[in-house]
């Protein structure tokens, strides 16, 4: 398995997606999608895009995975190529490659680890500071992936605890996608109600799906009246919906 099949692979158990609806969430063709996924193929920017939303990782991350993909490809290529009359030799050479592989996965790995606790520590220095602290607990409606018709209203519900040590007051939850006629329609921002600290509320937004099929991602953050970020170092709320032709 390729170090991107293998990422493929987590997403889809831990979310409990289809790699259909990966694929669906990429917009791009399965071929296609499985081509990249061997090494066979370059993604486009287009696609990278997409595989870092559905992943869930950055930029050198996944360029780190590409890069380990297309020498897991050259590496099964060598190995075809070699003579019989080299059996053991042919062994060792594969077993130093598969190691190779390993450890430029383990380091893939062992980045992007130091990457998120980087980023976690970062956002806990902000947290110790202001008392300000969120939890995202679940999607309490439409999971994402979840397919929803063209010209559809639909409410999405996210559940947060107040996990600080201040109240949330005259706060705002604000939309960061920009409007656009391919993506979902909904407000600009909602008023949040006052939220103690270890109070859990749920949070509910509606949309509209646009006129024609594809998938719709739209990203929400917690501001102030002056419309500052209270968490700019967490990641957003998100809604990621796959928007089809006929109703369902």
């Amino acid at each position: 398995m390729t170090p991107l099949r293998d990422s493929v692979k987590r997403v889809s158990d831990t979310k409990g997606l289809s790699v259909k609806q990966i694929v669906n969430l990429c917009e791009c063709s399965r071929s296609h999608f499985y081509k990249v996924l061997d090494g066979q193929r370059l993604p486009s920017d287009a696609l990278q895009n997409k595989l870092m939303q559905v992943l869930e990782i950055d930029k050198v991350t996944l360029e780190a995975l590409i890069e380990a993909t297309q020498q897991s490809k050259e590496q099964l290529k060598n190995t075809k190529v070699q003579s019989t009359n080299q059996k053991h030799l042919q062994q060792y050479k594969i077993n130093s490659k598969l190691l190779a592989c390993t450890l430029v996965l383990l380091l893939t790995a062992i980045a992007y680890l130091l990457f998120q606790e980087n980023q976690l520590s970062n956002s806990q220095k902000v947290e110790l500071q202001t008392g300000f602290a969120t939890k995202f607990i679940k999607d309490v409606t439409i999971p994402d992936g979840t397919p929803i018709a063209v010209n559809t209203s639909f409410t999405k519900t996210w559940r947060v605890q107040n996990i600080g040590s201040v109240p949330w007051q005259d706060k705002r939850l604000k939309r960061m996608t920009p409007q656009d006629p391919n993506l979902c329609y909904s407000v600009d921002s909602i008023a949040l109600p006052t939220v103690k600290p270890g109070e859990i509320i749920d949070i509910s937004i509606e949309f509209t799906t646009p006129r024609y099929p594809g998938t719709c991602r739209t990203d929400w953050k917690m501001v102030d009246t002056s419309g500052n970020l209270i968490f700019p170092a967490k990641k957003a709320l998100y809604s990621i919906v796959h928007v089809v032709e006929e109703k369902l």
